[in-house]
Parts: structure tokens; C-alpha cells; sequence
């Protein structure tokens, strides 16, 4: 070794200590004492937490799972560090992590994060539209969920057996219900294109013709998926969430849309709430993978930008735009209803 050169230092020893540091300026506006925090949160000493926080002892999987979580911080940013031309992005695989709960549990858990910040911003590129909105009407929300079940996460329970509200237990409409009222607080920048509606009357079409769905109950879902465009033709006319039925929250602006007659998105959002910055990209039909590497992020935010900037704004001001589009929506379900009557 060349004289006066430090050593290189241990991958785990960067990552613990780039975490510590992280760690100690999130507290630097607090009276919370680290080492003592840390004492408590791992039951152990103080001599030990401080061996931790210097780096002479490695934290163990399940501390750096405790630590992560309590102090929020993200752990794959700081390994992606590592290597700069490396992204690391978190995906649930393991069978107990994948079951609806866990979906929707996840969903609501981000969502709550975000809104946490007041300082916060969501794009979502949709290739469909943005499931959050159909959480509003519990017809909708169920059939979505039915659909989920069914085709996606294929549980057996729903094997030959057609739509119905009672095979949606009632946890699960609790849960997306708070999903979309915390949505209607988040400041949402979404790109639509004219090929966002076929997918809902694709699969209300299919398990029509497939016997899962009755006609008055398929002729019922679109009538609500009417009311459901018209609802977010009125939001796009305000640039302002609302829930259609109960309490009017405090008005501000916070939503925005966009239709882009090019690009179909692929329903990859991103987010950024206080210093935090989180992109979620769809795999698998139903599931995301998840990264806050920094670099990554503003990379996504700059071909959103770019997107939006080649779009056209059909919320606010835009009343001729937002009527040809809307029209175009509400033609087609209308078109699909025909069909269905036949």
C-alpha cells in the first residue's frame, strides 16, 4: 500500500455508516439522543449502540430491518451507492408477501407517507386508468378487486364462481376505501391517453362473455364508470380532488391532467415527498418494484417532465381539450353498452 493511502473500506462498513449519517441529520432538530434511541430500539447497551454507530460492529439483518423502519430510511439507496450504475429495487417474491392484503395494506402505507409531507408530488403514466380513483365506488372497487382475485392472484376460492359484492369481504373494501380518500389529498400530476379506458371495458367485457357477469350487473358497472368519468371531469375542470359522496375537504389544487395522444404510459409512478424521492415500476401485470435510488428517480422525474411538457393539459383552463377527451371516454362506454344489450 502506497504511503499515506487509507485502506478501502468494507462495502457493509460504507452502507452502515452512510445510514448513521443519514440517521444523525434527521435528528439534528430533534432532542433525540441516538445512542440512547438506538440502545432502546435494538435492547442493547449504550456501549454496544455506539460500537454500531462508529462501525466497529456490524448491525445484523434483522437490527438493519428495525433501524430502517424506525428511522425511515431507505436501505437500498445507500447500497445502490455502492456502484453508480447500479439501481436496487425492492419486489416482493415471497409467497406470504403476496397476498391482497399485503397488496392493499402496501398501497395505503405509501400513500399515508406521501401525505405526510405537505411538500409532496405524485405522476402517475397511465396506461390504464389510475386504480386509486375506483376505490370511490364500491361497485367498481369490488369488481376490481374480483377481477385481482381471480385472474391475477388465481385463489381458488374464486374459481368458477361469478361477480358478486358478497365475495369482497369487507376488510378489503375498508381498506380500499381509505386508499382513496388519502388519494384525493395527494397532489397528483397523472398522463392519460385515449387508450386508458379499454382495459376496465375489456375485462367487464370478458368475464360478461365468459358467464362470470351478469348483464344488469356488467350494464350496472358501466353506468358507474359513467359516473366515475364525469366525477373526474368535474376534478379536472377544478384542478382539485373531491370525494364524490361525504365531506368536501379544504379546497387546493392539487390535481392535474394530461393527455397524451402518442405515448401510451405503462402505469410507472413516481413520488416525492420532502427530501424523499420513490419510483414504482409495474411487473408482473399487478405488482411493482420499488427503488429511492436518487439518481434513478431524477432520471424518471426528467422523462415525466418531458412527457407532460408533450402533452396536452386537459385540466383547469383547457375546457374545449378536456371535453374532446372526456367525450371521446364517455362514447365508449356508451358504445359498450350497446354492445352488451345486444
Amino acid at each position: 500500500m502506497k504511503q499515506n493511502q487509507k485502506p478501502t473500506e468494507n462495502p457493509q462498513t460504507q452502507v452502515q455508516k452512510a445510514i448513521f449519517e443519514e440517521i444523525k441529520n434527521k435528528l439534528k432538530t430533534t432532542d433525540v439522543s441516538l445512542v440512547d434511541d438506538l440502545a432502546l430500539l435494538l435492547s442493547v447497551s449504550t456501549d454496544s449502540a455506539y460500537r454500531r454507530i462508529r462501525c466497529d460492529k456490524f448491525v445484523t439483518i434483522d437490527e438493519l430491518e428495525k433501524i430502517c423502519k424506525h428511522y425511515r430510511i431507505s436501505y437500498d439507496k445507500h447500497l445502490a451507492h455502492l456502484n453508480e450504475n447500479n439501481v436496487v429495487f425492492r419486489v416482493a417474491l415471497q409467497k406470504e408477501t403476496l397476498s391482497f392484503d399485503n397488496f392493499l395494506a402496501g398501497i395505503l402505507h405509501e400513500f399515508k407517507t406521501i401525505n405526510a409531507q405537505p411538500d409532496h408530488e405524485f405522476i402517475y403514466s397511465a396506461k390504464d386508468i389510475p386504480i386509486f380513483h375506483f376505490f370511490q365506488i364500491p361497485e367498481l372497487a369490488a369488481f376490481k378487486m374480483f377481477y385481482w382475485m381471480k385472474t391475477v392472484f388465481q385463489m381458488p376460492e374464486y374459481d368458477n364462481v361469478s361477480f358478486s359484492m358478497d365475495f369482497i369481504a369487507p376488510k378489503y373494501m375498508e381498506t380500499a376505501k381509505q386508499i382513496g380518500i388519502e388519494y384525493i389529498n395527494t397532489t397528483a400530476h397523472e398522463i392519460w391517453n385515449y387508450e386508458s379506458i379499454h382495459s376496465i371495458l375489456a375485462q367487464i367485457e370478458f368475464y360478461f362473455d365468459s358467464g362470470y357477469l351478469e348483464k344488469s350487473m356488467a350494464l350496472t358497472l358501466l353506468d358507474k364508470l359513467k359516473d366515475l368519468m364525469l366525477h373526474l371531469k368535474k376534478q379536472a375542470d377544478l384542478e382539485f380532488k373531491f370525494p364524490i359522496k361525504g365531506v368536501m375537504p379544504e379546497k387546493k389544487r392539487n390535481y392535474f391532467l394530461y393527455n397524451n395522444e402518442i405515448i401510451l404510459g405503462d402505469n410507472t409512478m413516481y413520488s416525492q415527498f420532502g427530501s424523499e424521492t420513490r419510483c414504482y415500476i409495474p411487473h408482473a401485470i399487478l405488482y411493482y418494484m420499488t427503488t429511492a435510488d436518487e439518481k434513478y428517480c431524477a432520471h424518471i422525474h426528467e422523462v415525466f417532465s418531458g412527457l407532460i411538457n408533450r402533452s396536452v393539459m386537459i385540466s383547469g383552463t383547457a375546457e374545449r381539450q378536456r371535453a374532446i377527451f372526456f367525450n371521446y371516454i364517455l362514447q365508449r362506454i356508451e358504445d359498450k353498452k350497446t354492445k352488451l344489450q345486444r
